[in-house]
């Protein structure tokens, strides 16, 4: 048997090569027609560019990670995990291979509740290959199918792939999170002004939304300019219906539960519990609820052992803000002021407007919010069904459906899909940057109040 080391080389080699492989792939050389659903089948798209670029890049860089961990993670996991990560890179390797010459998506073989449901939703689809498939789904059971290759070892079940990503998107960004917790603790306790510094807050936490691991192929990036650039920042919030959004969660008749559907780990996490202590200081909410992922998701996104290891980090610091605002919010936890919710639905590859069919359940518990929040790209993509509708169709027509309770979106336009915008407004965009929709350099505070209750 060869050295341990030269297996690892050997695999490294193998992943690295295969990036050249190609076959035929049923494309399309045009944008994506309006009503469409995103899909690499359309090669001037964005979903093209992630799943023929971006995913593989993912995937590789994934390997690379394990490789250069293999001894810290034999430390934590045992001895056995190392010879199983063997096993491990090669099923990431097949399924990067899998993804680059457009082989049908699998059945997802585990004994999970959420497979089931997988694999029923792949197999109602007209389209099973990765770029052919709605892009959603397609990503959506890439990140599943990972899951899936933990769940087949004996000691790496609880291994998030993603988690040394994470963790270092937050520490390359303590000096903004250290600039944001003196300004929170000095606000808190300031009763002046109440609505123009929620507003400032909602919109530092929408900013916050660029720190996306996924969007940057898993490179931590610099989030320490929001707070200096807020006010230039102003002409890119191309649909702001921030004042809806105060006078919703403003309102101090019936419910006092606000809902928060979390995106990224890191700094936006930092900026979505700013906004949520906010939201309780001033009494606008009795109850903040947290939706949080199940599973290793997007690269980024925010699971419990990610949302319970950032207060660890706060209560650690020297920094007394930081200090403060970690023994303050885990206070919140404790007493069940914040309360931290995981549900299958948030994995699974069903848009929104599907919840109420799909988890009845969730969507009644939502709709016990007076307001549900709904952070970055992909709660986006999912509460307009993936679809390229014309950027002027109003937010609610785009919601088709979905409304447990009244919905607001804050989210960074990093892909070719948008609703909501005045007429003229896309185009004029284009025509001075036709990428604008995939740079993350514009964003939106949406609203909508067409609450629709199930009987």
């Amino acid at each position: 048997m060869r050295p341990l080391n030269s297996l690892f080389f050997a695999a490294c080699c193998y992943i690295y090569t295969m990036c050249e492989c190609t076959e035929d792939v049923p494309i399309m050389d045009i944008t994506t027609p309006r009503n469409a659903s995103l899909s690499g089948f359309y090669k001037r798209s964005f979903a093209y560019f992630t799943i023929k670029e971006r995913l593989p890049r993912i995937l590789t860089q994934s390997i690379d990670i394990l490789v250069r961990n293999k001894e810290e993670i034999g430390k934590e996991y045992g001895e056995n995990a190392k010879e199983e990560l063997k096993t491990v890179i090669g099923e990431i390797s097949k399924l990067k291979y899998e993804i680059q010459t457009n082989k049908p998506m699998q059945e997802i073989r585990s004994d999970a509740p959420d497979a089931k449901l997988y694999n029923e939703f792949v197999l109602q689809q007209p389209n099973k290959t990765y770029f052919t498939a709605v892009w959603l789904h397609a990503e959506c059971y890439m990140y599943r199918r990972i899951r899936e290759i933990f769940e087949q070892t004996q000691s790496l079940q609880s291994y998030d792939l993603f988690q040394i990503q994470k963790r270092s998107s937050f520490e390359a960004n303590l000096a903004a999170v250290l600039q944001l917790s003196k300004y929170l603790v000095l606000k808190l306790a300031d009763g002046q002004d109440v609505k123009s510094e929620f507003i400032k807050l909602l919109k530092l936490n929408l900013w916050g939304n660029q720190c996306d691991l996924s969007f940057s192929s898993g490179i931590v990036e610099d989030c320490s300019d929001w707070f200096q650039i807020l006010d230039s920042l102003q002409p890119n919030i191309v649909s702001d219906q921030s004042e809806d959004v105060w006078s919703a969660v403003s309102d101090t008749n019936g419910s006092q539960i606000i809902d928060i559907v979390l995106d990224n780990s890191g700094y936006e996490l930092f900026t979505d519990l700013c906004l949520a202590d906010f939201l309780i200081t001033h009494k606008f909410a009795r109850s903040i609820r947290i939706y949080v992922k199940n599973m290793s998701w997007f690269v980024s996104d925010v699971m419990k052992r990610d949302f319970d290891w950032t207060l660890r980090q706060l209560l650690a610091s020297d920094d007394k803000d930081m200090k403060y605002l970690g023994e303050r919010w885990t206070k919140y936890l404790v007493d069940k002021v914040w309360v931290i919710i995981e549900d299958d639905f948030f994995t699974l590859p069903h848009d929104y407007s599907l919840m109420a069919a799909t988890a009845p359940a969730l969507y009644r518990q939502m709709a016990q919010a007076k307001v549900v929040i709904f952070k970055g790209d992909l709660n986006y993509r999912k509460l307009l069904g993936e679809k390229n509708w014309e950027p002027s169709t109003p937010f609610n027509v785009a919601l088709q459906g979905f409304g447990p309770s009244k919905v607001v979106s804050l989210r960074t336009v990093k892909c070719q899909l948008i609703c909501g915008l005045e007429p003229g407004v896309a185009e004029a965009l284009s025509s001075k940057d036709p990428d604008w929709e995939s740079t993350g350099k514009y964003g939106v505070i949406q609203y909508c109040d067409d609450i629709r209750k199930l009987d």
